[in-house]
């Protein structure tokens, strides 16, 4: 007790400075409660500012804000859309259909009743393609009405010895049809055959994939051919010296005209002047190669080109005629995709087909924008890609050794007037599908935005 005593006797006497350590220790530990949760406040408060700050920035971002206004806007928008879409795909299929991808009336109205009900790649019976191989076997001569080209002998065009008036004339084993001999006509085609034994079926019966190409192919040979007429028209051609379009070199639709189309945007033009026979590599058909030459390389050499007439011609290719083998390559790089590149296995989208197409021709270069505004009317538009003018002079030769068109000749068998040029056109044309019966459904809501608009 004593003890205690002298110990409460001590802190009374020190009282001041006791009082003044206790309320230091109260007043620290009091800051601290205090600063700790000012400091949690502090923080609390940051965090929802900066996540003010965030969702600011992402409706900022956002092109469709999460508002049922909005969101319902916009549904009805994307509808309209794709009805305008719809609308304008059956517009174009229909004109397509109605002017140009017509199956043709010597067939039957049978036939006809009969494949329009079908779509394309679909079957088609034995009896009906026995009627299209009977068909197609007699409508080339159609074809060289239409530009007015002189019809040469069947099998004459494979390929001679030397090019235009050369030995062989027209090629090895023929020449001018004797029956067509007195007929005035307006175009040269020297390499016709190839595209006669392309529309022919002459192994086998056909199968639906060949009758569905072929007749494709045929749609827009007439196309290409019609553009050929109607610029020679433009000019009021009467004879083959006032052309616009003098000689038609090569015609090609499909695979064989899908090379080198990746590039889009481009005329090649020479440094030397149309017709000058020292700036190429010799004539049009030289001896090796060229056009009708009779050695490796070139259209129509001894062995044919890809779709030529050569040993293996038309769409049978190696395939001998086996109907089975020929469906089995006969899409293989036909079509291009949307970047101009050949599709592999022939697959396309469902709204068209772009088929590659090229033309080679000997024109009066004064009609070659005439040309392009008639490939840019016709009823299958054909979008230009790329322009070659005397291909052998500006770019790398075609077919070997062959080349200028210094050796095409006029009508009087004399040189041709230089103004004419060797122009070599490579496009695409596009083929619109039936438009399919239902317009794409607008996307749906996603919940979450939905709840978050709310």
């Amino acid at each position: 007790m004593d003890q205690v005593r002298a110990i409460a006797k001590v802190i009374w006497e020190q009282r001041f400075w006791v009082l003044s350590v206790l309320g230091l220790i109260v007043g620290v530990v009091c800051w601290k409660l205090a600063s700790g949760n000012l400091d949690a406040q502090f923080g609390t408060r940051k965090s929802a500012i900066d996540g003010m700050f965030t969702q600011m920035d992402g409706l900022k971002n956002k092109p469709v804000h999460p508002n049922p206004a909005v969101i319902e806007e916009d549904q009805k928008q994307v509808t309209e859309q794709t009805e305008i879409v719809q609308a304008v795909w059956k517009d174009l299929y229909n004109k397509q259909k109605d002017s140009v991808l017509k199956w043709p009336k010597e067939l039957g109205p049978q036939f006809i009743s009969y494949i329009e009900k079908l779509k394309f790649r679909d079957d088609i019976n034995s009896s009906m393609r026995s009627v299209y191989q009977n068909y197609i076997g007699k409508r080339f001569d159609g074809l060289l009405e239409i530009v007015d080209a002189q019809k040469l002998v069947e099998g004459s065009s494979v390929g001679g010895r030397g090019g235009y008036g050369g030995e062989g004339g027209y090629g090895r084993g023929g020449g001018i049809d004797p029956a067509m001999a007195e007929k005035d006509y307006l175009v040269q085609w020297p390499e016709q055959d190839k595209l006669r034994t392309k529309l022919s079926f002459r192994e086998a019966k056909p199968s639906a994939l060949q009758i569905w190409v072929t007749q494709e192919d045929l749609w827009v040979y007439e196309t290409l051919l019609n553009v050929i007429a109607k610029t020679n028209e433009a000019r009021g051609a009467t004879r083959p010296d006032n052309t616009a379009i003098h000689t038609i070199l090569a015609l090609e639709v499909g695979a064989g005209a899908a090379q080198g189309m990746q590039t889009a945007g481009q005329i090649y033009m020479p440094a030397g002047g149309a017709g000058d026979p020292s700036a190429g590599g010799g004539e049009y058909g030289g001896e090796r190669g060229g056009y009708g030459g009779e050695g490796a390389g070139g259209y129509g050499g001894e062995r044919g080109g890809e779709y030529g007439g050569g040993e293996y011609g038309g769409y049978t290719g190696e395939a001998g005629g086996d109907p089975a083998a020929v469906d089995a390559t006969l899409l293989a790089s036909r079509y291009l995709d949307d970047a101009g590149a050949p599709i592999a296995d022939g697959t396309v989208g469902a709204e068209y087909r772009q088929l590659p197409v090229r033309m080679n021709l000997v024109i009066d270069q004064r009609y070659i924008p005439r040309l392009l505004i008639e490939c840019a009317n016709s009823p299958l538009p054909i979008e230009v890609k790329q322009i070659r003018i005397n291909p052998e002079q500006s770019m790398a030769g075609f077919g070997g050794q062959g080349g200028s068109p210094g050796m095409v000749t006029g009508s009087g068998g004399g040189p041709l007037d230089p103004i004419y040029a060797q122009v070599e056109i490579k496009g695409s044309v596009f083929i619109y599908n039936e438009p399919t019966s239902d317009p794409a459904a607008a996307p749906a809501v996603d919940d979450g935005q939905m709840a978050a608009a709310q």
